[in-house]
């Protein structure tokens, strides 16, 4: 029986995803979840908790308990914001930078590693890559 392609590559991503998951808690001592949070915190700059929310597909509650989490760690800081007063605006901090530089470096490195047992030229891989994730927001967009 044929595998379709879109349970190999939901099921690739499931593994990847779990690798990941253990090579930050064990290197890093952080979650994956908590790492991509700060990578899109990092890439968005300072934004108020809603854009943050929007940024990454969560729901306000489940970014503000994450918030409290990442805070107590050192990684975000928040503060009101000087427009609205009701807002709070989030700023990755020094450590949290630190930390997803860290997660980043151990994450690229293990990926190229597979890409060098599985054969695969890395640049094709990216080029192709790139392409199915503009084709998913073209795509995404036309609904």
């Amino acid at each position: 029986m044929d595998t379709s392609l879109a349970y190999l590559l939901g099921k690739l991503m499931f593994e990847i995803d779990r690798a990941a998951d253990q090579l930050l808690q064990t290197q890093v001592g952080i979650s994956y979840r908590r790492f991509l949070f700060l990578t899109v915190l990092q890439h968005c700059g300072t934004v108020t908790q809603h854009e943050l929310a929007v940024a990454l597909g969560y729901s306000d509650p489940a970014v503000s308990t994450m918030l409290v989490e990442l805070g107590k760690d050192g990684y975000i800081q928040t503060t009101k914001s000087p427009e609205h007063a009701r807002k709070r605006l989030v700023t990755i901090t020094p450590k949290g930078n630190e930390v997803v530089a860290q997660g980043r470096y151990l994450l690229d490195s293990h990926f190229d590693q597979l890409l060098v047992i599985a054969d695969i030229d890395a640049h094709h891989y990216r080029e192709l890559t790139e392409r199915l994730h503009q084709a998913l927001i073209t795509k995404m967009k036309e609904k």
